[in-house]
C-alpha cells in the first residue's frame, strides 16, 4: 500500500514541476464479455465452422464482413475487412514462422510480429468476435523460444512488445500460458536490462545488451507491462514487487525529465553522460505507450492524478503531431520516408489513446474519440485503395507474390493522404486506428463472427532459398536465419 501511495506523491510533484521551468523532483483472469467463449473460440449463437484446406475456403460466405454483423458500427466493419485483407495479402499469420523467419510476406521484423498481436486481440475484444482466433492462439512462444528467434539476443524493447501482447491475450482469453510467458518476459527484461546503479541517471532500462543507451520506449513499455501484470496477478507479494518496479520506472522518467515540462512532449531517450533528455521529439509511439501505461496504472491504483498527466501528454501529441487534426509521424512531412519501424508508430499511439479514453471521464473520452474519428474519416477518404483488375494498387511484397489474390482495403503511410503504396506495416497502423474507433458495447452477430480458416505450417526456409532482399545478407545461425539490414554483414551467424 505504501508503494501505491508513493506513486500518488510522485505524480503530484510531477504535475507541480511541469508548471515551473527548472523544477527538480525530489524523492520523498478473463475480462471478456459472456458473449465470447474463450474455450473454443466461438461466439455464442455462432458455432465455429471447421473449414477445409483449399483456397476456396477463403471465399466461404463466413469470411465476408458486413455492417449488419456489427450492428451498424462502421469502424468494426472496416476493421473486419482490413483484418481479412491483412491475412489474404501477407500470408500466413504473424509469428507462425518465427524460427524460420518466413513470417509475413513483407512483414518479418521481429518486434513487429509481437506488436501486431495486440491489435488482433483488441479487435476480438472491442467487436466481441473470434475471427482468426487461431492466429492469436498459435502465436504463443515461451521465453527461451523468443530468445533463440533473434540472435544473439533480442533487445529489451523487442521482448517487451511480446510481453504486452501476451498479457493482453491472457487478459482477454484467460489463458494462463500467455500470462506466464508475459511474466517471464517482464522478469527477464528487468533482471538483465534494469540498471541497478542508481547513480547512473537513477537506474532505468538499458535499450539492449550493449548497455550504452537508455531509450524511452523500453522504459514506458516496462511501465505499462508492469502495471498490466499487476492487475492480472493475484499474489500479494508479486503485486508488491511489480508496484515497486513501476515506482522505480516512473522515478527514472521523472528525474531525467523525459517529459518536457513546457510542451509535455516525450523525449526519445536520455543522454547518459549528463542525464538529460535528448530533445528528440515527435515519435508518437513513445507518448502512446506512456499513455497506455498511465491508463493501466490508473486501473491498478484508481488515482486520478495519473489521468491528469496522461491528459497533458495526449493533448500535446494531438496538437503538435497533427496536420489539420490528423495524426502524423515525424517522417510523414515533406519528402521524408518513414522506415518500416516508423510506419507502425501511429497505430501504437491510437491504440493507447483508446485505452486512455476507456478510463477517462466523459469529457476527455469524448475529446479522444472525436480525434480518433477525425483520423478514421481521413484515412478512409484520402489514404485507401481497393485492388481491382484494372487498379491493382501498389502493394509491397517482400518475398514474392502472396498465396492468395490480393484484396483490399489497403492503406498508405500518411493518413492525410494521398495513397502511394501499401505494406503490412502501415496496414497494421490503419487496423489499429479502425479498431480504436469501435464503439463500446459493439457486438458481432452471425456465423462470420467465428471465421477462422486453418493456418498451414510455414515453409522451413534456409539461406539456400535466398529468402532475403538483394541488399540484405542472409545470416544463418544454428538451424535458423535472419536477414541483416543493408548496412550490416553476417559474421559468424550474427548481423554486425
Amino acid at each position: 500500500m505504501v508503494q501505491v501511495l508513493q506513486i500518488g506523491v510522485y505524480i503530484s510533484v510531477l504535475i507541480w514541476c511541469f508548471g515551473r521551468a527548472g523544477c527538480h523532483y525530489k524523492q520523498g483472469v478473463s475480462r471478456i464479455a459472456p458473449y465470447f467463449n474463450p474455450n473454443n473460440g466461438s461466439v455464442r449463437g455462432a458455432p465455429r465452422k471447421v473449414l477445409g484446406t483449399g483456397v476456396s475456403d477463403w471465399n466461404d460466405t463466413t469470411s465476408q464482413c458486413t455492417l449488419a454483423m456489427f450492428g451498424g458500427d462502421e469502424a468494426a466493419y472496416w476493421a473486419c475487412r482490413t483484418e481479412y485483407a491483412f491475412q489474404q495479402n501477407w500470408w500466413p499469420s504473424p509469428i507462425a514462422g518465427l524460427f524460420s523467419y518466413q513470417t509475413w510476406n513483407g512483414f518479418d521484423g521481429f518486434w513487429r510480429n509481437g506488436a501486431v498481436l495486440e491489435v488482433l486481440t483488441n479487435f476480438m475484444a472491442f467487436a466481441n468476435n473470434s475471427r482468426y482466433i487461431s492466429v492469436v492462439h498459435s502465436s504463443y512462444r515461451n521465453l527461451s523460444q523468443l530468445l533463440r528467434a533473434y540472435g544473439p539476443q533480442p533487445s529489451y524493447d523487442d521482448m517487451a512488445w511480446y510481453g504486452l501482447s501476451f498479457a493482453r491475450i491472457a487478459e482477454l482469453l484467460g489463458d494462463s500460458t500467455f500470462l506466464s510467458s508475459a511474466q517471464q518476459i517482464y522478469d527477464w527484461n528487468w533482471k538483465n536490462g534494469w540498471d541497478t546503479n542508481t547513480s547512473n541517471c537513477h537506474g532505468g532500462m538499458w535499450f539492449d545488451q550493449d548497455v550504452n543507451a537508455k531509450q524511452t520506449i523500453t522504459n514506458v513499455q516496462m511501465l505499462q507491462l508492469g502495471a498490466r501484470l499487476y492487475h492480472l496477478t493475484s499474489s500479494r507479494s508479486r503485486r508488491q514487487e511489480l508496484m515497486s518496479r513501476v515506482n522505480l520506472t516512473m522515478d527514472f522518467l521523472a528525474k531525467n525529465f523525459v517529459i518536457n515540462p513546457l510542451t509535455f512532449q516525450i523525449a526519445d531517450g536520455i543522454n547518459i553522460n549528463n542525464c538529460t533528455p535528448n530533445h528528440v521529439y515527435g515519435i508518437t509511439c513513445n507518448s502512446g505507450v506512456f499513455l497506455g501505461g498511465l491508463a493501466e496504472l490508473y486501473k491498478a491504483t484508481n488515482q486520478t492524478s495519473l489521468l491528469n498527466v496522461a491528459q497533458m501528454v495526449a493533448n500535446a501529441t494531438m496538437t503538435l503531431s497533427s496536420k489539420h487534426g490528423v495524426l502524423m509521424e515525424y517522417c510523414d512531412l515533406g519528402n521524408q520516408t518513414c522506415d518500416n519501424d516508423a510506419k507502425m508508430f501511429k497505430g501504437i499511439f491510437v491504440r493507447n489513446l483508446r485505452y486512455l479514453a476507456d478510463v477517462s471521464d466523459q469529457a476527455h473520452a469524448k475529446l479522444y474519440r472525436g480525434y480518433l474519428a477525425t483520423n478514421m474519416r481521413s484515412l478512409l477518404s484520402k489514404s485507401i485503395c481497393e485492388p481491382t483488375v484494372k487498379k491493382p494498387c501498389n502493394i509491397s511484397y517482400r518475398d514474392g507474390r502472396p498465396f492468395h489474390n490480393s484484396t483490399g482495403p489497403v492503406f498508405g503511410t500518411r493518413w492525410f493522404g494521398p495513397f502511394s503504396f501499401s505494406s503490412p506495416m502501415q496496414d497494421t497502423s490503419a487496423l489499429e486506428l479502425l479498431v480504436a474507433n469501435i464503439a463500446q458495447g459493439t457486438r458481432c452477430h452471425g456465423d462470420g463472427c467465428a471465421y477462422d480458416p486453418p493456418t498451414p505450417p510455414p515453409r522451413p526456409f534456409t539461406c539456400q532459398d535466398h529468402p532475403c532482399p538483394a541488399d540484405e545478407a542472409c545470416c544463418a545461425y544454428s538451424d535458423y536465419y535472419t536477414c541483416c539490414t543493408p548496412d550490416q554483414k553476417c559474421v559468424n551467424g550474427i548481423c554486425e
